[in-house]
C-alpha cells in the first residue's frame, strides 16, 4: 500500500508534490503542539515551589481566587504574604489559614489605592509591641 501510494506521488507534477510536503509538515506541527498541550496538562509532574523561594505573594487575598490561592500555597508548605485592603478581612483569613496549617508564617499587608498614598500602604507585622 505505502509502495502504491509513493508510486502515485512520483507521477503527480513537482508543485502538487510540494503542496502535500507543506500539508504533512503542518499537519505534524500541529499534532506536536497538541501532544506537548496534553503532557503540560495531564502528565508533567508538579512543580515543587519550596525549591524557588520558601515565601509568596499573594494579592487579593481576602476572597475568591486569592484566598483559595493563599490556601493552597500554605498547603504546599509555603509561608504567605497576604495583600488586600480590608484589615479585618485579612486578619480572618490569616487566622483561618494559621488554625489549619500552624506552621505556616503569615504577614499581611494592607495596601489601598483609593485615598491618600501615604496612608494607602500599611505593613500590619504580627507579635510586634508598639
Amino acid at each position: 500500500m505505502i509502495l502504491t501510494f509513493l508510486e502515485t506521488l512520483k507521477t503527480q507534477p513537482l508543485y502538487l508534490n510540494f503542496v502535500f510536503a507543506l500539508g504533512v509538515l503542518s499537519f505534524l506541527r500541529t499534532l506536536t503542539s497538541i501532544l506537548k498541550w496534553v503532557y503540560v496538562y495531564f502528565f508533567r509532574p508538579a512543580k515543587n515551589l519550596i525549591k524557588y523561594r520558601s515565601w509568596a505573594l499573594v494579592t487579593g487575598s481576602t476572597d475568591g481566587i486569592g484566598k483559595a490561592l493563599a490556601f493552597e500555597l500554605a498547603k504546599q508548605g509555603l509561608n504567605i504574604i497576604l495583600v488586600g485592603r480590608n484589615p479585618s478581612k485579612l486578619e480572618t483569613v490569616s487566622t483561618e489559614i494559621k488554625s489549619k496549617f500552624e506552621k505556616t508564617q503569615i504577614k499581611e499587608v494592607v495596601f489601598d489605592l483609593s485615598s491618600d498614598l501615604n496612608e494607602g500602604i500599611m505593613y500590619r507585622p504580627k507579635n510586634v509591641i508598639p
